[in-house]
């Protein structure tokens, strides 16, 4: 069988995998259902029982808890180890960040509608007039700041909401834009 590897960081998790490409398949399906941000998204096969203490914030390995009897003949057969997965949360914030610190006062760190209309408001504010959906993704990049899983459809819905207005491959703010995240009360 083909062997695979896979390793990636998203938002404050390290995930690294190594074995048979369907187990890998496997697991890495296991964290991304554990991933709050993306219980939506439709990124699943078979899953397995797979026991990941994914809060404890130090270093895990973890062990496969549910593992098949085809699984258990073939580790026979061929006399490896048990298969380990690493889950290494990263515990770092971009503290001291202007844009950071301005996403969560205004409390758009968590939605990402939010988060892109209020990354337009800093900007904005910075003297930025028109604006575009890779500016918005690269200023988060800049700030070390979780990007957008889609940046296209938080300007769509956005535009939906009447908080900015769309110019060919730009966009602008409305005053309605800039008050739902500054409030009536700043300007």
């Amino acid at each position: 069988m083909s062997e695979a590897k896979i390793d990636f960081s998203f938002d404050n998790l390290h995930f690294s995998c190594e074995g048979d490409k369907n187990w890998v398949e496997i697991q890495l399906n296991q964290v991304l259902n554990r991933i709050p941000g993306l219980n939506g998204a439709k990124i699943m096969a078979k899953p397995e029982k797979v026991n990941f203490p994914l809060s404890q914030p130090a270093v895990d390995e973890v062990s496969i808890v549910g593992a098949t009897d085809a699984e258990e003949k073939a580790k026979g057969k061929r006399g490896r180890k048990a298969k380990v997965v690493i889950a290494e949360p990263i515990a770092e914030e971009p503290s001291g960040d202007p844009l950071y610190e301005f996403l969560k006062d205004k409390n758009a760190d968590k939605n990402q509608v939010k988060k892109f209309l209020a990354t337009a408001v800093y900007l904005h504010s910075q003297g930025e007039e028109k604006f575009s959906t890779p500016r918005i993704s690269k200023s988060l990049k800049a700030s070390r700041i979780e990007k957008l899983l889609n940046a296209s459809d938080c300007l769509n819905k956005n535009e939906k909401k009447g908080f900015c207005i769309k110019d060919d491959k730009e966009f602008i703010l409305t005053e309605a834009g800039i008050h739902a995240i500054l409030g009536d009360t700043q300007e």
